[in-house]
């Protein structure tokens, strides 16, 4: 039998570890906006880092806030736009969220995404 402890499956013979980042991941993951200081949508993500604990802001979100805000000036923000059970279920949503944007919007917008993943 095998004992499960923070994503660590382990047997007698095996020790397998489940990257945050692996579409088998499970746990929560969640889609975020990073908006520019006119408001605009400048990159849509998914991350499963979590979120602070503070005010509930995603971590991976705030990171990059900062960085651009120390680039380019303040006024950058990040909001979350869904929470999901799996990796592969944000990221779906996260893709399908870009197409639409780039559909509506135009193939320049989200200057922030490089791909629509």
């Amino acid at each position: 039998a095998g004992a499960q402890s923070g994503g660590v499956i382990s047997n007698s013979n095996t020790a397998a570890k489940i990257h945050k980042n692996s579409n088998a991941y499970v746990g929560d993951a969640h889609v975020y906006r990073i908006k520019d200081p006119s408001g605009k949508t400048f990159k849509i993500g998914e991350s499963a880092q979590g979120v602070r604990k503070s005010d509930g802001a995603s971590i991976r979100a705030e990171s990059q806030v900062r960085q651009l805000n120390r680039q380019n000036g303040p006024g950058y923000s990040s909001e979350i736009r869904k929470t999901f059970k799996s990796k592969a279920e944000a990221r779906a949503y996260e893709t399908k969220l870009i197409e639409r944007f780039r559909r509506r919007y135009g193939e320049d917008t989200l200057p922030g995404n490089k791909t629509n993943h």
